[in-house]
């Protein structure tokens, strides 16, 4: 496994452009089997978007790119997913929903990616039976199959951004019509069904908790160009802040930010929004935040939970963070605690910080993408050099983060 070799001290400083959305782009790409050809734009190239291309190549999707663009033709499907390619990454379980769809049938295995606690997939598989599929697990391996797939109203007892998605791209070439209640709102969900739209679809009320599909026969060819991360994003606001930096962030969707900038003004920073650009400038003294509490979109993200402890570990006062989406999301806490940080953790789900004057770097792991992400923050802002291993984590979900970060003046390598 790779390792970063940061030296901290320098303050972030100039602009950084945001690629497209790694939690975008998966899904999207998991429809490509739905559709008889496509050209994606504005695709961030990432360790699960290489993993995915070659699933689709696997099962029978010609797939070229060049530079930040993915051309896709359907051949003939071969419904069954790789076990070793399946076990890298949490959103091949969307091809459970497009193959369904697709093909009738589909073999795969459990999905892998970030460790962060319980994720069944059981809610998965209740709603594809709901739609009209017959599931049996055996030997860590789905086989699924339906006779025809058929429109139903399905309400998830638990806001799920990949059951819903699952269910939109099993329910778009079903018989009749499907209505998903309690659904998840992020706008990466709206990404996807401005895609399949795009190419045919009948999908309505994306972005609210009530989405109607009303099957269709086929769907066609579209071009279509990925929406920018928001998580890079508010990743690259919270490294300005942690090393008393300036950046201008381009790009940007603002109102997919919004909790992030007011989250950051209250630390002290100052945060300017433009037509697709945010700047951020950090104050000679970063404020604590009371409380912070993780929820499904709108709300505080749990993808920037990690960022934003790193944050606070150097922030002036005390925080209480509290992880409701994911039960695993706490150890880069553990991590952060070997640089210096005072992080007391009350339970898996909920941390006490009290900010520290400076942290001091160390030999630290990745344990997850945004845990990594959170241990480059606080390296950047670290006295002394701190080696991060496993950094395979944090390139599962970043484009070009050493670039990125050396362009904008931070001292980072790779070994």
């Amino acid at each position: 496994m790779g390792k970063y070799v940061i030296t901290g001290g320098s303050r972030l400083s100039g602009e950084i452009t945001v690629s497209g959305a790694k939690n975008a782009v998966l899904p999207v790409l998991a429809a490509l089997p739905l559709v008889s050809s496509a050209i994606i734009y504005n695709v961030p190239f990432l360790s699960d978007v290489a993993n995915t291309i070659e699933i689709l190549e696997d099962i029978g999707v010609k797939i070229s790119t060049e530079g930040n663009i993915i051309r896709s033709e359907r051949g003939e499907l071969r419904p069954v997913i790789d076990y070793s390619k399946s076990c890298k990454m949490r959103s091949s379980v969307l091809f459970l929903g497009s193959l369904l769809s697709a093909c009738g049938e589909v073999e795969i295995a459990y999905p892998g990616g970030c460790a962060l606690g319980d994720r069944p997939i059981d809610i998965h598989i209740w709603a594809m039976e709901r739609l009209g599929a017959e599931i049996r697990a055996e030997n860590d391996r789905l086989y699924c199959t339906t006779a025809g797939l058929k429109g139903a109203e399905i309400c998830i007892p638990i806001q799920s951004v990949g059951v819903t998605e699952n269910i939109i791209l099993a329910a778009v070439l079903a018989e009749g019509v499907t209505v998903i209640k309690n659904a998840a709102r992020e706008p990466e969900i709206c990404d996807l069904c401005n895609f399949l739209n795009k190419c045919g679809a009948d999908i309505s009320g994306h972005g609210t908790v009530n989405i109607r599909i009303k099957g269709v026969k086929s769907l066609h060819f579209c071009s279509f160009a990925i929406m920018s991360d928001r998580i890079e994003a508010a990743t690259y606001m919270i490294m300005a802040a942690a090393t008393g930096g300036e950046l201008f962030i381009r790009n940007v969707n603002i109102d997919h930010i919004r909790v992030i900038s007011a989250m950051l003004r209250k630390t002290g920073c100052i945060i300017k929004e433009y037509d697709k650009t945010i700047y951020i400038e950090a104050p000679d003294t970063l404020y604590s935040l009371p409380y912070i509490s993780t929820a499904p979109y709108p709300y505080f993200p749990t993808d920037v939970q990690p960022q934003t402890m790193a944050l606070m570990s150097i922030a002036c006062g005390h925080s209480l963070i509290k992880e409701n989406i994911f039960s695993g999301r706490y150890k880069q806490a553990i991590e952060l605690n070997k640089m210096g940080a005072d992080i007391e953790m009350i339970d898996s789900r909920t941390f006490s910080i009290r900010g520290v004057k400076r942290l001091k770097g160390t030999e630290v792991s990745a344990w997850d993408l945004r845990g990594g992400a959170a241990l480059i923050t606080a390296a950047l802002a670290a006295e002394g050099t701190t080696v991060i291993n496993n950094r395979e984590f944090v390139e599962r979900g970043y484009e070009a983060p050493v670039s990125k970060i050396r362009n904008t003046g931070g001292n980072i390598s790779v070994l």
